[in-house]
């Protein structure tokens, strides 16, 4: 079983890019129901979905739909111009 690369970093005007396996993913750095920071969130790599460390809330890294939790709003996603979130 080969090793999953994952780079999480914060970037200017509260975005967060999430790196897994050359894709990336431009997120909002707070999430949508209690604002936890992102940044220290977990990311599933095999279903490519992000945690927030507060409150459990879980959302799809491409879509931002939330999948899991007590959050229901979606996670505001930076979309390219073929309106894919990967960048």
């Amino acid at each position: 079983m080969s090793q999953t690369d994952l780079v999480i970093e914060a970037l200017p005007g509260e975005w967060v890019r999430v790196r897994v396996d050359g894709r990336e993913y431009v997120i909002a750095a707070a999430c949508p129901h209690r604002k936890g920071r992102l940044i220290h969130g977990y990311v599933n790599v095999r279903k490519l979905q992000i945690t927030c460390p507060l409150h459990g809330s879980t959302f799809d890294l491409a879509t931002g739909c939330p999948v899991a939790g007590p959050g229901t709003d979606p996670l505001p996603v930076r979309q390219r111009q073929d309106g894919r979130s990967e960048l």
